[in-house]
C-alpha cells in the first residue's frame, strides 16, 4: 500500500538544512530517548511519526540503562550537554511526572590506586566544585558492607537517580498530545530521496513519505545510514552487563558506589542492588542478552569489594551503548546526504543528556538561534567533525 502522507513545500539551503517555515512532516527512526525526546520537540510545529522496529518505544538501550545523572562524567562535551539538562530533571515541566530524586554518587579507591582518585578530582573539580574528598570509613559509614581496603574517595552529592519510564512517558504523552504519532514493528529497508522529499519502504510493505529523515536509530544508525546514503561514521556499539542483587541488608540510603579503576559500579535499586562490571564488548546491533562470563566476573568483583558473600543474582540483562572515537554524540545534518539529521552516539548518557540534545536538535533544524552553551557544542558534536569517518 503506497499513500503519500505529506509533500509540504520546503527550501533547501546548500547545507541541506530544511527551511522550517512552513509545518513538514519528519520521520524519526528509532522510539528510544534520543528519537522520542526531539520528536516530541518537533511536534509542536510539525507534523512528525516515529518508526520504532519492536513494539514498544525505548525497548533496546534505554529501557536498559542505569538510570542515573551525573554531571562530572565521559568528557567535558557530555558534561556541558549534561548541566544543561539538569534542571530538566529536577524540575519537570508541565506534563512530566517526578523525574529524579537525589542519588550521592562516591568514586572508591583502595591504596594502590588512590591516585585515580587524586586525577578524578584534579580533573572535575573546578567545574563542578562540589565534589569532596572523603576518607575510607566515611564511606563505610554511608556503606557499611564495604571493605576496609578502601581507602578514600571522591563524593558527589549532585547526582540522580532518573525515573526514565516516566522520562519516556512523559515524552510519549507530549508527542500525542501535539498529533505526533509512533508506529511499532516499523523497520525501514528501503529509504530513497525522491527530488524533494523521503521515500521510506518498511518491511511491512508500508510505504511513507517526509521532508526530512532523523536518524535517531541508536546501535542500529550506520545502517540507517547506509539505507540512506549518508556518511558512514565509526560508530561501534559496546555490551554492557546489568545484574541485580539481594545484599540481604538494607541499601535504600546507600550512595552509588563506582570503583576508581572503572570496572565496577553498583546502586540501590528498592531493596536490591544493581550492579555492573561496567563491561564494554564490541558487539553487532542486536537485541544484546548478558554473557554468564561478564556476570560471573562482575559478580567476583563485587565480593572482592564487600565484607559480605553475594552467592547468585536474581536478574541479569545486558544492553549495547553506541560510541564513536571521541566519545561525543553525533548531533547536526548529514553533509552528502539531503535533509538527514544525525542524533546518534549517545554512549552511556543518552537518557541523562536528552533535554539538552533535544533542545539543540531542534533548533537545528528549525534553523532558529541556540542557547550560548549549547551553540557552542555545534562544531563538536557535527557528524562531519574530523576522525569521525570509518575507516
Amino acid at each position: 500500500v503506497e499513500a503519500r502522507s505529506f509533500g509540504f513545500p520546503y527550501h533547501v539551503d546548500p547545507e541541506h538544512n530544511l527551511r522550517m517555515t512552513e509545518q513538514k512532516h519528519i520521520v524519526v527512526v528509532g522510539g528510544g530517548i534520543a528519537g522520542l525526546s526531539l520528536a516530541s520537540e518537533l511536534a509542536h510545529d510539525n507534523q512528525v511519526t516515529i518508526l520504532e522496529a519492536e513494539m514498544q518505544p525505548g525497548y533496546h538501550s534505554t529501557g536498559r540503562s542505569a538510570a542515573v545523572f551525573v554531571i562530572p562524567f565521559v568528557n567535558d562535551v557530555v558534561h556541558r550537554l549534561s548541566v544543561a539538562s539538569e534542571r530538566f530533571f529536577v524540575e519537570p515541566p508541565k506534563g512530566f511526572d517526578r523525574l529524579s530524586q537525589r542519588l550521592t554518587n562516591v568514586l572508591v579507591a583502595e591504596a594502590d590506586n588512590a591516585d585515580q582518585v587524586t586525577a578524578f578530582l584534579d580533573a572535575w573539580s573546578r567545574r563542578c566544585p562540589w565534589l569532596q574528598r572523603v576518607t575510607g570509613g566515611e564511606i563505610r559509614d554511608e556503606v557499611p558492607i564495604l571493605k576496609k581496603e578502601i581507602v578514600c574517595g571522591a563524593r558527589d552529592e549532585r547526582s540522580l537517580a532518573l525515573d526514565v519510564h516516566n522520562i519516556l512517558e512523559g515524552h510519549r504523552r507530549r508527542l500525542l498530545e501535539r498529533n505526533g504519532s509512533i508506529e511499532t514493528r516499523a523497520r525501514g529497508v528501503e529509504m530513497s530521496w525522491q527530488a524533494d522529499h523521503w521515500r521510506i519502504e518498511l518491511d511491512n510493505g508500508k510505504v511513507l513519505f517526509g521532508d526530512m529523515l532523523i536518524n535517531a536509530a541508536g546501535a542500529w544508525a550506520t545502517e540507517v545510514a547506509e539505507l540512506a546514503g549518508a556518511v558512514q561514521v565509526a560508530l561501534q556499539p559496546k555490551r554492557r552487563t546489568g545484574i541485580i542483587v539481594d545484599p540481604g541488608v538494607d541499601s535504600t540510603s546507600w550512595p552509588m558506589i563506582h570503583v576508581a579503576s572503572g570496572d565496577l559500579y553498583f546502586k540501590p535499586e528498592a531493596s536490591m542492588l544493581m550492579v555492573s562490571p561496567a563491561d564494554e564488548t564490541d558487539s553487532a546491533a542486536c537485541d544484546a542478552q548478558p554473557d554468564e562470563w561478564d556476570v560471573a566476573v562482575g559478580m567476583d568483583r563485587l565480593n572482592q569489594l564487600v565484607t559480605i558473600d553475594i552467592d547468585r543474582p536474581e536478574r541479569t540483562w545486558a544492553g549495547l551503548r553506541s560510541f564513536v572515537p571521541d566519545r561525543a554524540p553525533v548531533i547536526g545534518f548529514d553533509p552528502q546526504a539531503p535533509c538527514f539529521f544525525w542524533l546518534a552516539a549517545f554512549g552511556g548518557f543518552g537518557v541523562q543528556t536528552s533535554p539538552a540534545y533535544s533542545r539543540m536538535a531542534s533548533g537545528l533544524i528549525n534553523d532558529e538561534s541556540l542557547p550560548d552553551e549549547l551553540d557552542a557544542l555545534r562544531k563538536l558534536v557535527a557528524p562531519d567533525r574530523p576522525n569521525l569517518a570509518r575507516g
